[in-house]
């Protein structure tokens, strides 16, 4: 998930649009135990929304408008206002990562319960999918005794970031997958290993489990290796 920032998406010259986001925030916000130290004030936010809402009844309904200096009233107002509401937007950003850090799902919901929206948010990815293509692969440039796995992203994987990690289990065959031993994680798609030799202990299983956002996903279908002691 992209790390989600808050989009303001009303304009300042629209002025009843300004004036409900202000006052959504302000309900939002209130007793909001998230955000106990808004800056501005919801109370200078508040004297601003007024503002602006008595500068709309001096410039008057269309077709019945004010003089040209109660527009230039009304825009200034708005302009103060959006302008509040921009740097409150701020704090919110800056106490939702201060709170949630690198957890951005965590970050998209502390936002939310501000008043404001949040750009970024995607749908989690969910349980990820086994690995496609896992495979030992052979190489002249590895040792007699080095084994390289490589892999390939879960099938319907949304973007790479949704994958955390990769964690290889291996164990001594005819072992099943309930006894393997973790032996590292990474966020590459391969791996080399070198196993410990012995002479009754050549033959080695693999597997691959992707991490994601739900956590733990299927766990790949084994790889199984014989290695040298040569």
């Amino acid at each position: 998930m992209a790390k989600p920032i808050i989009a303001i998406k009303v304009r300042t010259t629209n002025y009843a649009a300004l004036v409900n986001l202000g006052n959504r925030i302000i309900v939002s916000m209130t007793g909001n135990a998230n955000f106990s130290t808004p800056a501005p004030t919801l109370l200078s936010v508040q004297t601003a929304i007024t503002a602006v809402e008595n500068a709309i009844a001096v410039w008057g309904s269309k077709g019945n408008r004010g003089s040209h200096a109660s527009l230039s009233d009304l825009r200034e107002k708005a302009l103060t206002l959006s302008q509040m509401i921009k740097s409150l937007a701020q704090y919110v950003q800056n106490t939702a990562q201060t709170a949630a850090g690198s957890n951005y799902f965590a970050m998209a919901a502390i936002i939310t319960t501000s008043g404001f929206s949040a750009a970024n948010i995607k749908s989690p990815q969910g349980v990820l999918q086994k690995v496609q293509n896992f495979h030992n692969f052979v190489s002249r440039k590895l040792n007699a005794n080095q084994v390289k796995l490589k892999w390939k992203k879960p099938l319907n994987t949304g973007t790479a970031g949704n994958v955390k990690s990769y964690t290889i289990y291996r164990v001594a065959q005819p072992s099943p997958f309930s006894i393997a031993m973790p032996i590292a994680t990474t966020t590459k798609t391969s791996y080399i290993d070198i196993p410990s030799l012995s002479s009754d202990n050549l033959k080695w299983s693999y597997w691959i489990v992707p991490t994601g956002a739900a956590g733990n996903g299927v766990v790949s279908d084994a790889v199984n290796v014989t290695v040298s002691n040569i």
